[in-house]
């Protein structure tokens, strides 16, 4: 019989001290389950389920009896075809074969009652602790029946999320496979999923958040059971203290979780180990998989009852996971043939000189590698620490295409799409340099700026609009949903040797007349060729963003006065290297388009003086440069002339006169101009015979 129903003994206010009491094997207070919460949403998604849900219990508790009845007559091993799915942004999320490989043999070891720590069950329940008899093995064929690992991987924001929408991305038969995610962030929670059901056959499956995800990698072996506790629910195991995901609840002793040998419990606070906790009159089962005392060493053969029902239940094709024909077709008992030529890199964009971390993805039997990295050189051994994943360096610039061939003594394989690595030289970008966009003009029409965007509209030309001239950069905004991003990123600049980098820029955005948003606009700048970046500046929609008023329809600025400009000053010597590249970042919030102009770059020394100007020589072009622009009141003039006697001229906006300055006979000149009130001003340089007018920003 279940155990006597018991209040708990506890008064609240000791309740509440277990609640606030951390494990001492854990400095950070680990992650609950999410079950609760995602089997409240998907029953709200799907009307009737939870219905349907409690008039199955009872054939639910009836079949686990009858399986519990025949004791030793219900040995038979059910192996489970499993595939992982691992959505990421590039980040540590995106973990190792290796970490997976682990994360099995932890999951296969507990359904055994193989673990090494199963010697330290408490007495009380070392009688009734289980062998599951269940076997999870990765799938080795797809849905095509073509050869795979057993592990996709996928680039999707939706990491960040970790809901139901992500597993829309990918989702296999779930009467072939059972579909586990790996992701940045599962919901909230450190894994989750629902009870059997016949809805939801497109979300089946386990989420996990990447720390929760065997006992290596980003994962330690305190966290490593996650798989296991989501197991048991996916096999239709409620928390042992019931359906809910709130443990410690004194009206918990009045719940149950439908299986005969797990006692009543108000369940353990997340991390809470007590091995001598006493709840609801009895000896808690504190060891068990499905509490949240994070020291769990086994399921109870209730439980190993309850979950072989099941996997004999028709509810969510469990019943055909394990059959003879599908364990054929998902390739589990396959020899490992070689079959596939893989392999992952950490970067594809780097400098000269750069580390690339290349990583082995293939599959099966490897006994030998062969890398052609593109530049003539190929790295080809079959010792593993050597040859499996090297690091390598490029010596020289360009784009090089890598392919990896992997052997065994049955033959040999190449992978069919080569990996393209840009290796970037140090200094493309000239000292001073200016970006308007224009065709034929600048950086951005010699392919030095890239694009890269996660989600939604990209940056790109706008034809008929720009501050100083035809065109400009704009992402469509008004097409994007909340939380589109796209960057421009810069080839390398030389700073080396600089006192500053100035980085000037216009930009323009207007709020839609639905009220305001939160888009964000970042300048950004990175030391190391783009591996890290840093924040410079951050204008946001709420604060300083918006440079127009509202728009009902798209977007566009109709004058210089729907634009502003920002000048950022960069001093850190960190970042007077050689290799140093920019980027702009907009994230949508739901807001109206956005636009980006005149780009100014250039270095000074410790004196303010310009670096990089080209030198004055005789026969000069007739030449007027004027740096920065926009500026914050004090800019360089280069100005140069065939020769004579030259002026150069400052005129405010409306034209009158504000300086005149007579330059020597020469070739050319370079002149400093400072005190330069906020607004526009005319630079005009005039010889007898010829003039030439700059338009200068000064910003405040």
């Amino acid at each position: 019989m279940k155990y006597a129903r018991f209040r708990s003994l506890l008064s609240p206010a000791l309740v509440l001290l277990t609640l606030l009491v951390p494990n001492v094997a854990q400095a950070q207070l680990p992650l609950p389950c999410g079950q609760g919460e995602a089997q409240t949403a998907f029953d709200a998604a799907h009307p009737g389920e939870a219905e349907a849900r409690a008039a199955r219990e009872l054939d639910t508790r009836a079949a686990a009896n009858e399986l519990l009845q025949r004791g030793g007559g219900d040995d038979e091993l059910y192996i489970i075809p499993v595939v992982f799915h691992v959505i990421h942004d590039n980040g540590p999320e995106n973990i190792s074969n290796e970490q997976i490989w682990d994360a099995m043999e932890v999951l296969n070891t507990d359904f055994r009652l193989m673990n090494a720590d199963a010697g330290q069950i408490v007495a009380g329940f070392v009688d009734i602790a289980a062998d599951v008899d269940v076997e999870f093995r990765l799938a080795k064929r797809d849905p095509e029946g073509i050869c795979h690992s057993g592990i996709n991987r996928l680039v999707s924001p939706l990491t960040y999320e970790g809901t139901n929408e992500m597993k829309q991305l990918i989702n296999w038969p779930r009467a072939s496979y059972m579909n586990v995610y790996v992701c940045a962030e599962a919901a909230g929670a450190a894994g989750y999923t629902n009870y059997p059901s016949e809805w939801g056959a497109n979300t089946d499956g386990i989420v996990l958040k990447h720390e929760y995800v065997g006992s290596i990698g980003t994962s330690n072996p305190y966290r490593s059971r996650t798989l296991t506790h989501e197991c048991g629910h996916w096999l239709n195991l409620p928390h042992t203290w019931g359906s809910t995901n709130n443990p410690n609840q004194p009206d918990n002793c009045d719940s149950d979780d439908g299986v005969e040998d797990t006692p009543l419990c108000l369940g353990s606070p997340v991390g809470f180990c007590d091995l001598e906790r006493t709840t609801c009159g009895t000896l808690d089962n504190v060891q068990n998989y499905m509490e949240y005392s994070y020291c769990g060493r086994m399921y109870t053969l209730g439980q190993r009852a309850r979950m072989r029902a099941a996997l004999n239940s028709s509810v969510a094709d469990r019943n055909q996971l394990w059959t003879p024909t599908n364990l054929q077709e998902t390739g589990v008992f396959e020899e490992e043939l070689l079959c596939s030529a893989e392999f992952a890199v950490d970067r594809i964009e780097v400098c000269i000189g750069e580390d690339i971390q290349f990583t082995d993805q293939s599959f099966f039997g490897v006994e030998a590698w062969s890398w052609d990295f593109g530049d003539g050189t190929v790295l080809a051994g079959s010792i593993d620490s050597l040859h499996r994943n090297p690091i390598y360096q490029y010596a020289e610039a360009g784009e090089f295409e890598v392919y990896l061939t992997v052997s065994n003594s049955n033959g040999s394989i190449t992978s069919m799409n080569p990996v393209v690595i840009t290796v970037m030289d140090h200094g493309m970008l000239p000292a001073v340099w200016q970006e308007g966009f224009e065709p034929g003009v600048g950086p951005w029409s010699e392919d030095q700026w890239e694009v890269q965007t996660q989600s939604g509209q990209p940056w790109q030309i706008r034809e008929t609009t720009g501050y100083s001239g035809a065109r400009s950069l704009y992402v469509r905004n008004r097409n994007n949903v909340t939380g589109d991003i796209t960057r421009t990123t810069s080839t390398t600049y030389d700073a080396g040797g600089m006192a500053a980098v100035m980085i000037g820029y216009k930009y323009a955005y207007s709020h839609r007349t639905t009220g305001e948003t939160d888009d964000r606009l970042k300048l950004q700048v990175s030391r190391d060729c783009g591996e890290t970046w840093n924040t410079r500046e951050f204008h946001r929609g709420l604060i300083d963003l918006a440079t127009a008023p509202d728009h009902g329809g798209n977007f566009y600025p109709s004058g210089t006065d729907e634009w502003a400009g920002h000048i950022e000053e960069v001093t850190n010597e960190v970042y007077m290297v050689p290799n140093l590249r920019i980027r702009f970042e907009f994230e949508s919030k739901g807001g109206n388009n956005v636009f980006l102009d005149d780009i100014n770059v250039y270095g000074v020394d410790s004196l303010g003086n310009v670096l990089g100007l080209e030198p004055i020589v005789e026969s000069a072009p007739f030449q007027l440069g004027v740096y920065p622009n926009p500026s914050p009141g004090e800019v360089t003039v280069e100005a140069l002339w065939p020769g004579g006697e030259a002026q150069l001229l400052v005129r405010d906006a409306a034209g009158r006169l504000e300086r005149s300055l007579t330059l020597r006979e020469g070739a050319g000149q370079v002149i400093r101009l400072d005190g330069l009130n906020p607004g526009v001003h005319l630079i005009e340089l005039r010889t007898a015979t010829r003039r030439e007018v700059e338009r200068l920003i000064v910003t405040r």
